[in-house]
């Protein structure tokens, strides 16, 4: 059973991040963060509030859960090549974080690690997390970015992962979605306090890489990248697009998720194909390596 740490006052916090810095004084002192994964992690949910400590192999399948689409039973080596490229993630997360990120927990719940101890993980995946082989660039972990779905072509990720035009995607349940604010909303989303009531105007200029990718647009002003308008607003994928009618900003996103890396319903496609975790993992990390 996980156990679960609420942070209730500003003393408590202080407490926590002091005995949390231990534990990791500790843990760093036992062994490299490039060596085996550590036998339990705290991970930090920040709309709840809450800390818990879980198994490494618990929250690594948990998070392989979250990736995967929900009420699916994927090819077994999509399973796997989810979890090695996941494993990755999170031994370069480990390696990499800073003591007091995240009130100083190894993780935080989100989307790069979508862990939810409320939802029942398959057999298959529990199975499928254990004894895995290391992804690493130059001997080091790295961080495998992952899609659910591709706009169509995935950004470059250097240097591990190369754009790739995945077709497949644009057919895929989800790939588009629509999300629409009223001016109020999304004011109170920039965090701008005086805008300009022309609203068919607030967005303006924006520039996209030919991967549909939403660069840089201007907002009242302001410029922002495709990440922040997608973060701001709570969007599916970075492929926005944006359009004022009816009284309402209408948001359409192609794909879900930043585009990088590997897309998980192409990996999906490929396993039901015939293709290995390996193979797949060499399409979308090609400059990766694979070893035991």
């Amino acid at each position: 059973m996980p156990k679960k740490i609420t942070i209730v006052s500003a003393a408590a916090l202080v407490l926590l991040l002091i005995t949390v810095f231990v534990m990791l004084k500790v843990t760093s002192m036992k062994k490299l963060p490039d060596e085996e994964p550590p036998q339990s992690v705290s991970v930090l949910f920040p709309e709840k509030n809450e800390i818990l400590i879980v198994s490494y192999e618990e929250f690594l399948a948990g998070c392989v859960r979250g990736l995967l689409p929900s009420g699916a039973e994927p090819h077994p080596e999509a399973i796997r090549a989810v979890a090695i490229a996941e494993h990755s993630r999170a031994m370069y997360s480990l390696k990499n974080k800073k003591s007091v990120e995240n009130y100083g927990t190894d993780f935080a719940a989100g989307e790069d690690f979508p862990y939810d101890p409320d939802k029942t993980v398959p057999k298959e995946i529990t199975a499928a997390v254990k004894e895995l082989p290391r992804l690493t660039y130059e001997g080091e972990p790295f961080n495998a970015q992952m899609c659910k779905i591709s706009a169509g072509k995935t950004d470059a990720a250097p240097p591990v992962s190369e754009s790739i035009a995945l077709l497949n995607d644009m057919n895929a349940k989800g790939y588009e979605s629509s999300s629409a604010y009223t001016p109020e909303e999304v004011r109170r989303a920039m965090g701008f306090s005086k805008v300009s009531g022309n609203f068919g105007e607030w967005f303006s200029d924006p520039v996209y890489a030919d991967t549909g990718t939403l660069l840089f647009i201007d907002c009242c002003g302001t410029r922002l990248t495709g990440a922040e308008l997608r973060r701001l607003l709570s969007l599916r994928s970075t492929a926005i697009y944006v359009e004022y009618r009816e009284d309402k900003f209408y948001f359409t996103c192609k794909g879900w998720g930043e585009n990088r890396g590997m897309s998980v319903n192409a990996a999906i496609f490929l396993a039901n194909s015939g293709s290995t975790a390996e193979e797949i993992l060499e399409v979308f990390y090609p400059n990766a390596e694979l070893s035991s």
